[in-house]
């Protein structure tokens, strides 16, 4: 059997994202294993070099993406901060660049035992336009993956089968 050291856990800051954590954190605590919070900055398409003057304009576009980087930053030590408080080693990792891809990649360089991701649960159509990204993780990883489906979807599901009260 497999000895769980280090759980790596994505984090998007969604509901979804917030359900798999207290995922993560039960069993990092559980099986005293330290969590790599891991969260990937998705940087707006913005090339300056390919603009014929570098502005003020750019310049504002620039700032505001590093604002928004650092914001996102900010998130993730305060997340990392909360769940070490729960007694867990915790260690934040901020990337940029595509997510499935620096999730893989991550785990990767943490030598993760298990990668832990919520997903929105689509289908159909949606799923197949948007894809997902717990999908092609869990298609290509390093180690198990445990997605965690929303409780809330579920409900709304089960309440619809019931019918009207």
């Amino acid at each position: 059997m497999a000895i769980l050291r280090r759980i790596l856990m994505a984090t998007d800051f969604s509901n979804y994202s917030k359900e798999a954590l207290d995922h993560a954190v039960y069993l990092a605590k559980n099986v005293k294993a330290e969590l790599y919070l891991f969260h990937v900055f998705e940087q707006p398409v913005y090339n300056p070099a390919a603009s014929s003057r570098i502005g003020a304009g750019s310049i504002a576009v620039l700032e505001w993406i590093n604002n928004v980087r650092e914001k996102e930053r900010g998130r993730l030590m305060t997340l990392a901060k909360e769940v070490g408080r729960k007694g867990i080693k915790v260690h934040p990792i901020l990337k940029e660049g595509i997510p499935f891809y620096e999730i893989l990649k991550s785990a990767e360089e943490t030598s993760a035992d298990l990668i832990v991701l919520g997903t929105q649960g689509r289908t159909g159509l949606d799923r197949f336009m948007m894809g997902s990204v717990a999908e092609r993780v869990a298609q290509k990883a390093p180690c198990p993956v445990y997605v965690v489906r929303p409780k809330t979807r579920a409900a709304i599901k089960k309440r619809r089968r019931a019918g009207p009260d």
